[in-house]
């Protein structure tokens, strides 16, 4: 090594020893030397978000694809619905209407029914009812006007021949909301980019071809999620038979997927085809399930007559992925309920006809969700127009129905005739359906629980 060399690496080995001690210098003064020491206990405060007016939409009129021979898929509204709306002090809602951009007519949308947060009422019910007969639709259908949320199962429609479905998505709100639908079918799965991406614009109704995204699918399950806003969602099927319209209905959500299930109020009609064959026929009385995990499910479904008897029990085995549909079996005209116990968390539908002609009207009965607050019910004309309620405890429950009281047995249910709107608080969680039933006309519409108020939360702040 060089003498320059030397003292070049002299002078590096001198360098680092002396930071180092400079280092041990600051650490031990460090050490000795009181800091200064500074910290911010965080504090908590309660805050009360903005109350939201509450906000209901109806699915509107009965649509009709393909009226005109140089459209093939147009849609036409064939007249017009009726639409009923109350609080819970039997003031009734006007409605504002959304614009139907897809709909080839110069008359107004839905109906939007408001309440606002100034209002001195807690709740609110709306629904519509329409009758339609033409050469290609006929029949009476029947929807609650729901609020918004962000997810939906519909289970029901189908694409099958001579069965049309459609989805209507309404976003009454001031922000477009991007929609996805996805559909299982009978065979699993179905991938297509046409139900993704859909933007339903503010303050608008947009009408989705179910075909278009699910052909040829007899029993498809719809599940519908949107963001940027919440929306409502619904399914018009309609049916025909060679050239004689069979039947129409306007299907809403039911519970979100759970183990266990309960359909209430399931209308079985004298006439209805027998299970005599194994043939498919869709105006048989049938159970459609299906389990979102992807895995293989065992379902037990439990039917009850009104009186809470168990009248027959059903075990199934759905295949991993795909949508099973289940005939209910021979079962006598009357009211009944059906109770899914699934290994899998499942969503449930029955589908009822009303006779075995070509002609009979048809309906779906969605999975209800428990309503333990008092809620309102103002069901729009119809046949028959009656209210369900049913409890699914083990326990029995007290229901104030308007100025009647009545107890219901467990696994029980008690049907009201409707004639205006009325208010019912139960004691503990009941089930609720609106049916109809008259002549060759049959619906049904489940009710939903309103959205929960805002309620005060604690932040901490620091």
């Amino acid at each position: 090594m060089t003498v320059d060399k030397r003292l070049r690496f002299g002078m590096r080995i001198g360098a680092g020893a002396a930071t180092a001690f400079g280092l041990a210098v600051l650490v031990g003064a460090a050490l000795v030397v009181d800091l200064p020491h500074y910290s911010a206990d965080a504090s908590q405060t309660t805050v009360t978000p903005e109350a939201a007016d509450q906000l209901r939409t109806c699915p509107g009129s009965v649509l009709e694809v393909g009226k005109d021979a140089a459209a093939a898929t147009a849609l036409t509204p064939v007249g017009s619905p009726k639409v009923v709306a109350s609080d819970d002090e039997g003031i009734s809602v006007d409605p504002s209407w959304l614009k139907a951009p897809d709909v080839n007519s110069d008359e107004h949308g839905p109906a939007t029914l408001t309440l606002p947060t100034e209002a001195s009422s807690d709740t609110m019910s709306g629904s519509q009812s329409q009758s339609v007969g033409t050469d290609t639709l006929a029949g009476f259908a029947a929807a609650e006007c729901q609020e918004t949320s962000s997810g939906a199962w519909l289970v029901a429609g189908s694409t099958d021949i001579g069965r049309t479905s459609l989805v209507m998505l309404n976003n009454p709100s001031g922000v477009d909301a991007t929609v996805d639908i996805a559909v299982t079918g009978e065979n699993g799965p179905i991938d297509s980019p046409n139900g993704l991406g859909i933007v339903v614009e503010a303050g608008t109704q947009k009408v989705v071809s179910l075909a278009g995204i699910a052909p040829n699918t007899i029993t498809p399950v719809v599940h519908v999620t949107s963001t940027g806003a919440d929306i409502q969602s619904w399914v018009q099927q309609s049916s025909i038979r060679g050239l004689v319209p069979a039947g129409i209905e306007m299907a809403g959500r039911g519970a979100d997927p759970s183990e266990s299930t309960t359909i209430p109020g399931v209308q079985i009609y004298s006439g209805q085809p027998e299970t005599s064959t194994q043939e498919y026929d869709d105006r048989r009385p049938a159970l459609r399930v299906f389990s979102p995990s992807g895995k293989p499910t065992h379902v037990s479904a439990t039917i009850t007559d009104e009186s809470g008897k168990d009248v027959s029990t059903m075990e199934v085995d759905i295949t991993k992925g795909a949508v099973g549909e289940y005939p209910l079996g021979d079962l006598p005209s009357g009211r009944y309920s059906i109770h899914v116990d699934a290994s899998q968390p499942v969503v449930a539908a029955a589908r009822t006809s009303v006779s075995e002609d070509k002609a009979g009207d048809f309906s779906w009965f969605a999975s209800a969700a428990e309503l333990e607050t008092p809620f309102v019910v103002d069901a729009a004309s119809g046949p028959g127009r009656s209210l369900v309620l049913h409890n699914a405890s083990d326990t029995k429950a007290t229901v104030e129905i308007g100025t009647e009281s009545v107890t219901i047995d467990t696994r029980a249910s008690y049907t009201y005739p409707l004639e205006g709107p009325v208010t019912v608080t139960p004691d503990a969680g009941v089930l609720a359906v609106v049916s109809y039933a008259g002549g060759n006309s049959v619906s049904s519409f489940t009710i939903t629980a309103p959205k929960p108020a805002s309620e005060p939360i604690d932040v901490s702040v620091r």
